[in-house]
């Protein structure tokens, strides 16, 4: 019966001094906020020819050509912006066109306040952008082309939705 107390004892003793401290910390981090997107400048063609096949093109200076009235008042290049970002953030860009009831518009794009140079990126093309040291709001100016799929009614008004998606990478 001893030895039986003798072992553990010395078991106890040796299984104490065994152990050091051990406990359990934290490691925190704050998830990047989400950004906010807004349609500064809405897109305008102006007035185009109503026929099926016919295109207006803008370019990266909102100037039109093609089958469309040059003297409309309400030509427009479109001015998305991108803001709460933070400095030096690599973002994926996306601008895509679609296909309305009547028109198809097919988009390009220049990203301004981001490092490097982004222009006339095309429909559909997913753009690795990096914002500036200063965090300024991404600038992406939409231009591109207007296609009349179906015969228009003169003097109706149509559209054709675009997407801008801005993503973390």
């Amino acid at each position: 019966m001893n030895k039986k107390i003798l072992a553990v004892a010395l078991l106890t003793i040796t299984s104490s001094s065994a152990f050091a401290a051990s406990e359990t910390f934290q490691a925190t981090v704050n998830a990047l906020s989400d950004s906010s997107i807004a349609n500064t400048t809405g897109l305008h063609f102006g007035a185009m020819q109503p026929t099926a096949g016919s295109v207006c093109t803008m370019d990266d200076a909102g100037a039109i050509s093609g089958d469309c009235d040059a003297s409309n008042g309400n030509i427009a290049i479109g001015l998305v912006t991108v803001s709460g970002l933070t400095a030096n953030t690599p973002l994926n860009v996306t601008v895509s066109g679609s296909a309305g009831t009547n028109v198809t518009f097919a988009s390009v794009v220049d990203i301004d306040n981001a490092t490097g140079t982004h222009d006339a990126i095309v429909d559909n093309a997913t753009t690795a952008v990096i914002t500036n040291g200063s965090a300024d709001d991404l600038a992406i100016n939409i231009y591109g082309s207007m296609t009349v799929d179906t015969v228009l009614i003169p003097g109706d008004t149509y559209t054709a939705d675009y997407i801008v998606d801005v993503s973390f990478q």
